[in-house]
């Protein structure tokens, strides 16, 4: 079984694997959309209603500063009302975070190139991670799920399929749904949820839910414990 700085030696040395993967996604549109690199659900009739609905539920919660991870290429957030609110979109990719910077960037919204399962996170009211955690191998959303928690973040909206039976692992890069209530997560309860089904009636389960930091505290250090025991991700 190897140490837990073995395993910390381990995550550096992936880093720029998991770069690479998914730089070369982005570089080679391997999602196949013909409108946004980061595939289908970011198009603009894809989320023409979740976008009103994110706006309310940011007001609602009186957000004043959003880190959207992992942003994509921004094509459908930029539809997005955010009167008032910091936007932070960060990504691992940097030819995509500078193509970003270059359209897209203006006061109150910067990109940042930004692995979120080695760097630091930065502060924000809250994370919204749609179709991050999906991409990622179990050991590496306990690492994405405590940089996001370290770094004082108040809320977390993520995407969770609640129709969805048993969770399965895949190597990051890949793409599952998952269920947050199930193992190896057990979520609680969200405290709001979004609805992100696909206009066509696919996925009708498809939710964003929200979680209060402070509620997922032991959760967080739990799957991270698992990881600390030795818990491989399956990386490509």
């Amino acid at each position: 079984m190897m140490g837990w700085l073995g395993l910390q030696s381990d995550i550096l040395m992936a880093r720029p694997r998991t770069e690479k993967l998914f730089a070369r996604i982005y570089a080679n549109n391997a999602w196949g959309d013909a409108e946004s690199r980061s595939g289908t659900g970011s198009g603009v009739a894809r989320t023409d209603l979740l976008r009103p609905r994110l706006t309310k539920l940011l007001l609602d919660l009186g957000v004043r500063s959003l880190l959207d991870l992992p942003c994509g290429d921004f094509n459908w957030m930029r539809l997005t009302e955010l009167p008032g609110i910091e936007y932070t979109g960060a990504d691992i990719v940097t030819p995509l975070i500078e193509k970003n910077n270059l359209l897209y960037a203006q006061l109150g919204r910067r990109f940042l190139r930004l692995d979120m399962l080695c760097d630091a996170v930065p502060k924000a009211d809250l994370v919204l991670c749609r179709d991050g955690l999906v991409h990622l191998s179990f050991f590496d959303i306990a690492q994405a799920l405590k940089r996001m928690h370290d770094g004082g973040t108040t809320y977390l909206l993520t995407t969770t399929f609640t129709a969805h039976r048993r969770n399965k692992d895949v190597a990051t890069g890949g793409w599952r749904p998952l269920n947050l209530v199930l193992a190896p997560f057990y979520f609680p309860d969200p405290l709001q949820t979004l609805t992100d089904a696909r206009p066509d009636g696919t996925a009708p389960d498809k939710t964003l839910a929200l979680y209060h930091f402070t509620e997922l505290s032991d959760r967080v250090l739990e799957l991270q414990t698992t990881a600390k025991k030795g818990i491989r991700c399956l990386r490509r």
